[in-house]
């Protein structure tokens, strides 16, 4: 059972696949099997790596597609369309890219569970509670094939052997990675494209001072002005308790006030040059012009692609501290 495989751009339209499966020994441990192979065609990686095997390799089980640097800016078209015809991957199958070549992380020995295992639960775990926006392969078809949306996954970093990390999230143009955001902004972006069910931020304030805003949970709405058309506000609620400061007594109105204000600003700054950001390079992962084509009959794409680079948007965040915990 295959749990985990690997794209690499080699030469001349061919591709390095390396396919990870999971022996399970008589004391209980599990190995790692790695077989890799060249060919042209995703479904000839597979064949050409089960001569390798005494047992036939099915990916019925695959958690785990890592796209190497160079072929996600060069295109995954091709691999996209293979996927969504192969109906024996299943839709929870995560898709990232990886800095550098994804046979290094493949190559890792992670964790106790086996490596296929530990890199899905690691990305399983960031989606559910921490700073990943909701991702797999059925999302991913569904943003690719639709217009006014652009494609984003998480990347990873090999570390050593036995660590790897999420180091960002690999923003697309079409079929092509053209820009990565930074771990330390991947909480801004999620409050752009995702909710929050269960998320934590450290608000900075004066003289060093920290709060740990933790348990958050966020909704945002797209909200066109009714007077001009190419003014769009973006509005985030987030709720969240305090479990950690630095400060005075936080049981100061006044204190938890400030904490609000804090987050709201750093919220409303740090999200508005994210957009900014998008906007100067032509790419829409948070969705714009999906949500202006839903409230426009006819809508044009073409002139949608000039308005686009000109919207004026606007963050509007509201924050609200719904109790302290333990405070320091």
């Amino acid at each position: 059972m295959v749990t985990g495989v690997g794209f690499d751009y080699l030469k001349d339209k061919q591709l390095i696949g390396t396919f990870l499966t999971q022996n399970y020994k008589p004391d209980k441990s599990i190995s790692n099997q790695m077989y890799s192979s060249k060919a042209v065609l995703r479904r000839d990686l597979l064949i050409n790596a089960n001569r390798q095997s005494s047992q036939p390799l099915v990916t019925g089980g695959l958690g785990v597609t890592i796209i190497g640097e160079e072929l996600g800016k060069r295109g995954i078209k091709d691999l996209l369309d293979v996927y969504q015809r192969d109906v024996s991957i299943g839709a929870r199958n995560f898709f990232v890219i990886s800095e550098g070549k994804a046979q290094t992380i493949l190559q890792g020995h992670y964790g106790t569970e086996g490596s296929g295992d530990f890199l899905y639960n690691l990305l399983d775990t960031h989606v559910k509670g921490r700073d990943l926006p909701k991702t797999n392969l059925h999302l991913l078809l569904y943003d690719y094939y639709q217009k006014g949306k652009d494609i984003f996954l998480p990347q990873l970093k090999p570390i050593s052997d036995n660590q790897v990390e999420i180091s960002g999230i690999s923003l697309f143009r079409g079929d092509k990675a053209v820009d990565v955001i930074p771990a330390e902004k991947m909480f801004f972006f999620k409050l752009l494209v995702d909710k929050y069910s269960n998320g934590d931020f450290s608000v900075p304030k004066e003289k060093d001072e920290k709060a740990s805003v933790k348990s958050i949970r966020s909704i945002h709405k797209f909200k066109i002005s009714k007077q001009d058309p190419s003014q769009v506000t973006i509005q985030i609620k987030i709720k969240g308790t305090i479990q950690e400061y630095t400060g005075k007594k936080l049981q100061e109105t006044k204190e938890i006030e400030m904490v609000q204000k804090e987050l709201e600003k750093e919220v409303e700054k740090e999200c508005l040059q994210l957009v900014k950001r998008f906007q100067a390079q032509n790419i829409d992962p948070i969705g714009l012009g999906q949500f202006y084509k839903s409230k426009n009959r006819g809508f044009d794409f073409k002139k949608w692609e000039d308005d686009y680079k000109n919207l004026n948007v606007k963050i509007d965040c509201n924050v609200t501290i719904a109790g302290t915990s333990t405070i320091s």
